[in-house]
């Protein structure tokens, strides 16, 4: 319960009052992750008995999903979620006072089910001890504690070959440009293989004659 201090003195009452406001958030904060973690262990189990004996039916709902976003808004899918993580919860809640939330707490889920509450309890000190309880950090504790196996690398796929390019097609210049702008080598000795390829096509144009009066051209002896 907030108490003014008796003193005149500004700094100390500013001091007081702001000590007194830091204090407050620091239970507030602490209050709101018991009381987090507090409903997981409390709708658990109630949420599974529902889904697992159907009784959503007995309410008139066709679904477990309908039954709950008609109750308070949630949906199958989270009701689910809040199932599956409960025992990791129940398994943590001696241990931390930490905000438990269900999405890091996902690669603990195995871990509980496969090994046991001791096994959870390993792999959240590990995790804590290296600073890192997210998601990832969990998983990577599970990993090292020998509870999971760590998910293969994707294998790299190749890099696609550029297609390849003729000198036939920088007669249009767009594509000269846009390889100049990549690959000013390349680009240079397409040039050069054009102006040999004009000049030879150049060459023979001016070998020819105009043609007969029959239409049949005629060329230079």
């Amino acid at each position: 319960m907030f108490s003014p201090p008796k003193s005149s003195n500004p700094a100390e009452r500013l001091a007081y009052c702001t000590g007194a406001i830091q204090e407050a958030d620091r239970r507030t904060e602490l209050a709101t992750e018991q009381i987090t973690q507090q409903y997981l262990l409390w709708v658990g189990e109630p949420y599974r008995i529902v889904r697992d004996e159907e009784l959503y039916r007995v309410a008139g709902y066709s679904s477990f999903d309908a039954w709950g976003r008609a109750l308070n808004g949630r949906s199958g899918d989270y009701m689910n979620k809040i199932i599956r993580v409960a025992p990791v919860v129940r398994a943590l809640s001696h241990i931390t006072r930490r905000q438990l939330k269900e999405q890091p707490l996902r690669p603990l889920i195995a871990v509980q089910r496969e090994r046991g509450d001791e096994a959870v309890r390993r792999c959240w000190r590990k995790a804590e001890a290296s600073g890192d309880l997210t998601e990832r950090g969990l998983r990577a504790a599970a990993v090292a504690c020998g509870y999971a196996i760590a998910p293969e690398p994707q294998p790299l796929r190749p890099a696609k070959s550029p297609a390849a390019l003729h000198s036939s097609d920088i007669l249009r210049l767009t594509k000269l440009q846009q390889l100049a702008g990549t690959d000013p080598q390349r680009a240079l000795a397409l040039c050069r293989q054009v102006q040999n390829d004009l000049a030879r096509l150049e060459q023979d144009l001016l070998n020819r004659r105009a043609p007969d009066a029959d239409g049949e051209p005629r060329y230079a002896e």
